[in-house]
């Protein structure tokens, strides 16, 4: 426990560091938390990958990671062309890309939260669990009955 504590201390201080080290050496803010962003989506890319690519073919876990993949890719084209126009001071009929972009990203999310959505009629868990909370409430109403009768046996017993 403690050993992994110090890794993530470790890990954190390191983050850190890099990020006053870039904010010295670049000097502006903007840039860096540009650069932050990019480095942060494409370990996100590389985890969402690998999770995918652990995944059986042709499940539907396997389906909604790999929406999840392509909005992470037009997240990450959305920050690239982003930092580019600050980095270039492009101006114009440039900046209208990034907005097509993250609209494009939020278009997949939509369409995987329908899809998921879709899933949850299609197995009927919000009736599933209306159902357990019924049998539920059955089961609490038996076992109080249950006391009630046992102590009027135990007392009718005595006399």
């Amino acid at each position: 426990m403690n050993k992994d504590i110090g890794k993530l201390l470790t890990a954190f201080l390191a983050v850190l560091f890099g990020v006053f080290g870039l904010i010295k050496f670049v000097q502006d803010v903007e840039l860096v938390i540009g650069l932050l962003s990019l480095t942060f989506g494409l370990v996100a890319i590389m985890w969402t990958y690998r999770a995918m690519a652990s995944l059986s073919k042709g499940t539907s876990l396997r389906d909604y990671a790999f929406y999840f993949l392509l909005s992470l890719i037009f997240i990450i084209l959305f920050s690239i062309w982003d930092t580019a126009i600050l980095l270039f001071q492009l101006q114009g009929s440039f900046v209208y890309p990034k907005y097509f972009l993250i609209t494009i990203a939020y278009l997949i999310f939509s369409f995987t939260s329908y899809k998921i959505l879709q899933l949850g009629k299609q197995f009927g868990f919000h009736f599933q669990v209306n159902k357990m909370s019924a049998i539920k409430e059955n089961k609490k109403g038996i076992k109080k009955t249950t006391k009630k009768s046992s102590t009027k046996k135990k007392t009718t017993s005595r006399k």
